[in-house]
């Protein structure tokens, strides 16, 4: 069997025996009659008896690369394995398998794919393959295409568990076909935060007010999945949502703007039987908004969980706005 030697390394892991040898050749034959290893480390200059320190392992550098270190006085050999050419991208960790000669590719938080290549669509997708991704920065590529037009965007992966890929945080207006570029000075939680949710499909709303830590949900009641770039200003078209975390005995409805009136995605509850526009609001004075503000007097401020309507008009605070 082939062993590939990484001069002058040491990997830093439990050895199963030490022994003395002649020379590499019998350090090799040492670890090959051992089913239990995979590696080993073999001294760079023999001792005063003129022998080798001979360390067996039970494993590799592949599946413990962040224990392999640069050393003066050892040399490290690892068996032949599928990990050696180094297939996995994005600083992935190759796991060898060593009985079907295969390799599996585990992924940093983020990257998905056989060799860790590509992005998640949304960050659903990322908490979905892995359930101990934290908030944070993550690449997203909604077509799944050559990666080229893959952005940056926060995900918040711990509020209801978790998966909401965060569209903007503003203490006053937005524009969702705009100002969706993002950019490193204005962090998820500061005012200004924005980036690209046109295209990415939901099934849920997520409003986070940063004044009180308070937050709500909204799940579409049919569950099908929709895009703001196919709904705007059609409230009707996508149907009736419950409420998580505001008053249950309203069925709600999402509007999705970027008019003269009100640009953003608006959510308040379905009263008079009525569908709201852009720019004409039903008369609702009454049920819970959670909405940026307009450029009407009558509906400046921001509103989270209240009517705002004049004369109980709101203020400016900061909230921010998530898709899942």
């Amino acid at each position: 069997m082939d062993f590939k030697a990484k001069q002058f390394s040491y990997l830093n892991i439990t050895v199963i025996t030490s022994v003395f040898v002649p020379d590499g050749i019998d350090c090799g034959l040492a670890c090959l009659t051992s089913t239990s290893c995979f590696s080993y480390n073999l001294a760079a200059f023999p001792d005063v008896n003129g022998k080798l320190l001979c360390e067996l392992l039970s494993s590799d550098k592949y599946n413990n690369s962040d224990k392999l270190i640069a050393s003066p006085i050892f040399h490290h050999f690892s068996i032949w394995s599928p990990c050696f050419r180094n297939p996995c991208k994005n600083n992935a960790t190759c796991v060898a398998n060593y009985v079907d000669d295969d390799y599996q590719c585990a992924c940093s938080p983020g990257y998905m794919g056989e060799h860790c290549e590509g992005f998640g669509k949304d960050c659903e997708e990322i908490k979905r393959l892995d359930e101990s991704t934290v908030d944070g920065m993550y690449l997203l590529d909604p077509d799944g295409g050559s990666h080229s037009d893959a952005f940056q965007a926060y995900c918040d992966m711990t509020s209801y568990d978790g998966g909401w890929t965060m569209c903007y945080t503003t203490d006053e207006y937005v524009k969702l076909k705009t100002q969706v570029t993002y950019n490193a000075q204005f962090p998820y939680g500061s005012d200004g935060y924005r980036t690209d949710c046109n295209n990415i499909p939901f099934k849920e709303v997520l409003f986070v007010d940063h004044q009180t830590g308070n937050k709500a949900y909204f799940k579409r009641q049919t569950k099908q999945p929709i895009m703001a770039a196919n709904i705007f200003g059609n409230a009707a078209a996508t149907g009736l949502w419950d409420g998580v975390g505001t008053n249950t005995n309203f069925n709600y409805q999402l509007l999705v703007c970027d008019h003269s009136f009100y640009s953003g995605f608006f959510v308040s509850g379905h009263t008079g039987n009525c569908y709201k526009r852009c720019n004409s609001w039903c008369g609702d004075t009454s049920s819970p908004y959670f909405r940026t503000a307009s450029t009407s007097s009558s509906y400046n401020g921001v509103a989270f969980n209240t009517n705002g309507h004049s004369p109980n008009r709101v203020s400016n605070r900061l909230i921010s706005v998530g898709l899942r």
